[in-house]
């Protein structure tokens, strides 16, 4: 999942790009996707007889009764998914039946597609409505900081101790990064937290037109590829994604958070009057006009974009995860065509805030919801079982640690990077045995941000924030995929970010950056 935040201060929090996603997971051996036999009963008739004199010298002098069994608790578990999978209930059962062993809990797992995930879980959040877990991410439905804000997520850390094999799963530096005012509102799930940017390239093509994939080093050098297909290939789509085409801001030295990077003074800008966004516009509105980028760019919805990509007919996507093993899923999502990768930009340590799942406010068991979610971070058969579902039905094994996906049957989602630790999972076919070890080192090693483990707190500029979103809305998407003319445009989307309170947004961003720089000892 490609998930990259526009890094014009008007753009931080309102457009947002979409994943790609990222995904993998796995167990290590066949018996994981099953509960362990059950050896109780022989097992206490064993001590029994062992310990006879002493149980019986025990009940003369125990006179109080055991304790009440705890009773079994239901949880509720919302999350985000491509494809509604038509075998649900049956690996719903097979969840069950591994972890109320282990927690005293089932869960019923509710699915909801990615198009209509955020209004989904607003309504039932405006309604009160009790559910334990929900899946949360700064991008697209998921809509942490907002959720933080609102105060519909439970706050974790004093309930972090009392599951410390989670605690312990995760690198403080990922709990880090979810902290909204010093608290931790979600818990991450491990993934590649270490991107570069660049291009997933159809391998046909490249091998067809002789591409030297060396000679591509920035976002504009794959323009000649774009327009080799265009001019040879009527039936291809040159390049497709979701309206933010690419990260205005990484590419011509701008900060996530707004600043120059290099600056001292670590500045907070509109960048959308700077010289270097003109540029950036008037480049996307000729190869709209030239016909490489795909012409519904700017209304395209994520599903609408994977359902394009699974069509085989886009040659080319702008890619912000570059992840170990990535081309085996994207391989999937290019309509079984295989991918190269062709990267521009240095891997940078991102964050972990692209996908995690959180404890509601509503939530009754909220200690339950959490040794579930410390089994999705800890338990490789459980994640594996709801990732890929059941083996030998949904999976088949091909190696010790890697599995194929069957493709016929009705779980295929794929879809660890929503569900927990994925380098506790298996892999799958055509990921090389070291992928997950290459990941973790990548997130161990990527350059950090001059700024890690700032995060801008939105409530002081919420209304602001909303008004910003609407606008780019309105203006932004359609000047960043080229279907508008910058000329005609960009001044009316300058005027409405004005309105819409751009300014104040800015110096409080500003404020809040300031108070994090002097308090951290970087100004």
């Amino acid at each position: 999942m490609k998930v990259w935040k526009m890094s014009m201060a008007p753009l931080v929090l309102a457009s947002l790009m979409l994943m790609l996603l990222v995904s993998a997971c796995g167990s290590n051996n066949d018996k994981n996707n099953a509960p362990a036999a059950d050896n109780t009963a022989s097992n206490a008739k064993n001590d029994t007889a062992a310990n006879a004199p002493d149980n019986a010298a025990n009940d003369t002098a125990t006179t109080e009764p055991a304790p009440a069994a705890e009773p079994p608790v239901e949880l509720t578990y919302y999350y985000i998914v491509y494809d509604m999978p038509a075998d649900q209930q049956e690996v719903e059962d097979a969840i069950n039946a591994y972890i109320q062993p282990k927690i005293n809990a089932t869960i019923k797992l509710k699915p909801v597609l990615e198009a209509g995930y955020k209004d989904k879980i607003n309504t039932m959040l405006a309604a009160n409505e009790s559910f334990d877990l929900l899946w949360t991410s700064n991008w697209g439905g998921g809509d942490y900081d907002n959720k933080v804000a609102k105060g519909a997520l439970l706050p974790i850390d004093d309930l972090l101790d009392k599951t410390p094999d989670l605690k312990a799963a995760i690198p403080q530096v990922a709990w880090d990064d979810t902290k909204v005012d010093g608290k931790i509102y979600g818990v991450p799930n491990m993934q590649i937290a270490a991107k570069a940017e660049g291009f997933a390239i159809q391998k046909r093509f490249i091998d067809k037109y002789n591409i030297d994939v060396n000679s591509i080093k920035t976002q504009m050098d794959i323009e000649p590829v774009l327009k080799t297909i265009h001019d040879n290939e009527p039936d291809i789509i040159p390049i497709a994604t979701t309206s933010n085409m690419f990260d205005f801001g990484r590419q011509y030295g701008y900060a996530a958070q707004g600043y120059k990077l290099g600056d001292p003074n670590f500045k907070i800008i509109d960048t959308t009057d700077k010289p270097e966004y003109k540029t950036f516009l008037d480049n996307m509105r000729r190869w709209y006009t030239s016909g490489y980028i795909y012409k519904d760019a700017a209304t395209m919805k994520d599903d609408q974009l994977v359902a394009l990509l699974n069509t085989g007919k886009v040659a080319v996507e702008w890619n912000t995860t570059m992840k170990p093993g990535g081309e085996v899923d994207d391989k999937k999502r290019f309509g079984n065509n295989d991918v190269v990768y062709v990267r521009v930009s240095e891997p940078e340590f991102t964050g972990v805030r692209a996908t995690m799942n959180s404890i509601s406010r509503t939530s009754k068991n909220p200690e339950k919801a959490l040794e579930f979610l410390q089994l999705t971070s800890t338990d490789p058969a459980l994640f594996n079982l709801i990732t890929f579902g059941i083996k030998d039905k949904h999976y088949t094994m091909v190696g010790d640690n890697t599995i194929k996906i069957n493709q016929d049957a009705g779980y295929k989602g794929d879809q660890g990077w929503v569900f927990g630790n994925v380098l506790i999972g298996y892999l799958k076919e055509g990921q090389a045995p070291d992928t997950w070890e290459r990941t973790k080192q990548l997130n161990e090693t990527a350059k950090r941000p001059e700024v890690n483990g700032f995060n801008f707190n939105t409530e002081p500029y919420k209304t602001e924030s909303v008004n910003i979103a609407a606008v780019s809305e309105q203006y932004g998407k359609a000047l960043n995929s080229g279907a508008v003319d910058p000329a005609k445009v960009l001044p009316k989307y300058q005027d409405a970010l004005k309105k819409a309170g751009v300014g104040k947004q800015t110096e409080e961003m500003q404020k809040q950056l300031d108070e994090w720089l002097k308090a951290n000892g970087k100004k």
